[in-house]
């Protein structure tokens, strides 16, 4: 379109032409994602009282493949590749979110941007740097060492001996590559505090932060992550969705005969994943944590990456109770889990509120506010036409974050919420 509000005219006076002709009361748009492009004609769409959804760029590539037998892409092809993933209801929930959440997801997203930078860093000392200063494994020498800047002198172990004087050792190519690197990352890693410290009041804004600190080891970036990645934990149905959006759920490639290794799919929002991860590293300071960690490493006896493993498995019970707190409304407590103690009891959040009777731990799917919604679904599906949380903002989130419209089948993992909506992992 090269005019944005005439064309977006055009587009809906021919959708009310077909609606008329073809008699339909609902008008559902669905929308292929690219970037932010798609957002502007989703908010005209959704003001006009259209419900719009999202079709996964990765669905709609395959799917393609399979309309004509032919291997071009045009126009024409995709309208129609979206509208048969539309009918198939292979699509996924979408909204703009306003308010805090929105404010929250921007700052997020931003450090996202900033943490993947030093990661960048990180890999150019380990791969170009780091190997022209000495074999890689061994502590370097005190008196190279005392040539790098502070930054990255925190990267490598001290090596035995008297700390040595920086005395212009280095060559100048590699001195002024490693001077360039270090002012680098000491830039990210301000950008990185600046971007942490801001999240939080934003995130305080939030009921669910309150109860989100409640667990132990959520501090307030990651429960302002949390916060920003799942969005509205409403959206989702069922424990295994959510599992699936952090990227823990578990995969196997299996044909005939062979059957490969169990893993983590590790795709979804990698940074929901870290933030999982840490938090259980957080909470594997506790007591019993501490527990709970050595009995996930015991299981894998003779695995060298036992601890990697018994981490990444804690870090699916933290969404789990994550899962439990967040619908519940009520905050952690261990004596439902069997777990740590939560690090103390915070302003603004009540120790006697109710408890939700066996069989509400769930919320209904697309209700209430930014952070949690009434508890009381019974696992139907929604129709499109009750699905609308507000005007301007309807169904779910980005396409790879929510799950198909078709909540009918169950968890094949068996993940079905207990009385306080937390099982075991």
């Amino acid at each position: 379109m090269t005019e944005p509000t005439r064309g977006f005219a055009q587009l809906w006076a021919r959708i009310q032409q077909a609606q008329r002709t073809t008699g339909c009361r609902e008008v559902v748009c669905g929308l292929e994602p690219t970037g932010t492009y798609h957002e502007a004609i989703a908010r005209f769409l959704e003001g006009q009282g259209a419900d719009v959804v999202l079709v996964s760029s990765a669905v709609a590539y395959w799917n393609r493949r399979t309309q004509d037998g032919t291997w071009d892409k045009h126009d024409r092809k995709d309208a129609a590749n979206c509208a048969d993933l539309l009918e198939q209801g292979k699509v996924l929930f979408y909204s703009q979110p306003d308010g805090p959440l929105a404010e929250l997801r921007r700052l997020v997203k931003c450090l996202r941007r900033a943490r993947a930078e030093l990661a960048a860093c990180k890999a150019r000392w380990r791969t170009t740097l780091r190997p022209a200063l000495g074999p890689m494994g061994e502590p370097l020498p005190n008196r190279l060492q005392a040539e790098l800047p502070v930054v990255l002198q925190g990267w490598e172990r001290a090596a035995p001996g008297r700390p040595a004087v920086a005395k212009g050792r280095l060559p100048l190519g590699l001195a002024t590559a490693c001077a360039d690197l270090g002012a680098q990352v000491t830039a990210v890693q301000a950008r990185i505090a600046a971007l942490e410290t801001a999240c939080t009041p934003v995130a305080e804004r939030l009921p669910a932060y309150a109860l989100l600190r409640t667990i132990p080891g959520v501090g307030p970036t990651v429960a302002a992550i949390l916060l920003a990645e799942i969005g509205d934990v409403a959206w989702f149905t069922r424990f295994s969705q959510l599992r699936k959006l952090a990227g823990l759920d578990i995969v196997r490639v299996q044909s005939g005969q062979f059957a490969g290794q169990a893993r983590i799919s590790k795709c979804g929002r990698s940074l929901l994943r870290w933030a999982l991860y840490h938090a259980a590293m957080g909470l594997a300071r506790t007591a019993t944590g501490r527990a709970r960690l050595a009995a996930l490493k015991a299981k894998r006896h003779g695995d060298r990456y036992a601890g990697f493993k018994a981490i990444v498995e804690l870090a699916a019970k933290v969404l789990r109770i994550v899962w439990g707190v967040w619908r519940s409304g009520t905050p952690y407590d261990p004596r439902r889990t069997g777990g740590a103690k939560a690090p103390g009891p915070l302003s603004g959040v009540a120790d006697t509120q109710p408890r939700l009777p066996r069989g509400a731990g769930s919320a209904t799917p697309l209700r209430g506010g930014p952070c949690g919604g009434p508890p009381g679904d019974t696992g139907a599906p929604l129709p499109l036409s009750r699905a609308r949380t507000r005007p301007g903002g309807s169904l779910g989130q980005r396409g790879d974050r929510m799950a198909p419209l078709r909540w009918g089948a169950r968890d094949p993992h068996g993940a079905v919420p207990g009385e306080d909506g937390i099982r075991q992992v």
